[in-house]
């Protein structure tokens, strides 16, 4: 999270900066373009990947489990790990060479990928004691979510007897966001288009509801070099960013455009780019 200072500047640019607004359900142009030469729209849905779930067979939902190394395990149905998913998307974004897996996001860290089958075990690291909050969904080989109101998962649990009745960082019912894309390094071909996207998770977007925020930062720039709101539950795209190190900000927004409350729904990830 930003300290208090660096959190009214955000605010204060949502509330009073001239935005670039682009709308998945108002048929945007085919290029939007800031005077920095970088493109940010809402892009379509990969195609549906009808009952494919991602559910946690353990931990158990508010189980106390001991400090030191914490390992969960994951089932799926109607969902293949390890295939590539075969979409002409495939060849536009980077891509998994190890195929279709899911994401898991505990307490709002970059997520992991899971490419293991049949529940097999699947470290999350060494934990302190504390409250966890752990969420699944499937992602495609390119790391796309697969986006339904049943696919995903959310389980609960303390490491540690002392931290038994301390606050989950994602309560169950909570309107929330889940960052999972991008993350970390893209280079060559893989810089020139680059995925943004979310899971929604007990919310709806729309156009006077709930809105996701992205804002793209660079190093170098006092100001963004680019902006976007979202109202529909889609993947974004960001081409013509050039080579350096940039902060990926994803917000949870209400009809006011004020923040949603909620450790995961406001978000910063440190994404570099080599061109």
């Amino acid at each position: 999270m930003l300290h208090a200072a660096r959190r009214f500047t955000y605010l204060a640019m949502i509330l009073v900066a001239p935005l670039l607004v682009f709308t998945a359900c108002e048929a945007p142009p085919d290029e939007q373009e800031t005077e920095e030469g970088v493109v940010l729209a809402p892009g379509e849905r990969a195609p549906a990947i009808d009952g494919a779930t991602a559910r946690f067979e353990s931990p158990e939902s508010e189980e106390v489990l001991e400090p030191g190394e914490v390992e969960v395990r994951v089932a799926v149905e109607n969902f293949i790990p390890g295939s590539q998913t075969e979409v002409p998307r495939i060849d536009r974004i980077a891509n998994s060479e190890q195929g279709q897996h899911t994401h898991i996001i505990l307490n709002n860290d970059p997520y992991f990928a899971n490419y293991n089958i049949d529940a097999e075990p699947f470290s999350i690291g060494e934990l302190e004691p504390g409250a966890y909050s752990a969420f699944v969904f499937p992602s495609r080989s390119f790391h796309e979510s697969v986006k339904s109101d049943d696919a995903a998962d959310l389980v609960n649990f303390y490491v540690g007897e002392e931290a038994v009745g301390e606050p989950f960082p994602l309560e169950e019912g909570e309107p929330s966001i889940i960052y999972s894309r991008p993350k970390g390094t893209y280079s060559g071909e893989g810089a020139e288009r680059i995925m943004l996207d979310f899971y929604l998770y007990n919310v709806t977007l729309s156009e006077d509801g709930f809105r996701a925020h992205y804002t793209i930062e660079h190093d170098d720039h006092d100001e963004p070099v680019a902006e976007l709101t979202m109202h529909e539950w889609t993947p974004a795209f960001v081409e013509g960013l050039e080579s350096g190190t940039y902060t990926f900000t994803l917000a949870l927004l209400d009809e006011n455009g004020d923040q949603v409350p909620g450790s995961f729904n406001y978000t910063e990830r440190e994404v570099v780019v080599e061109r």
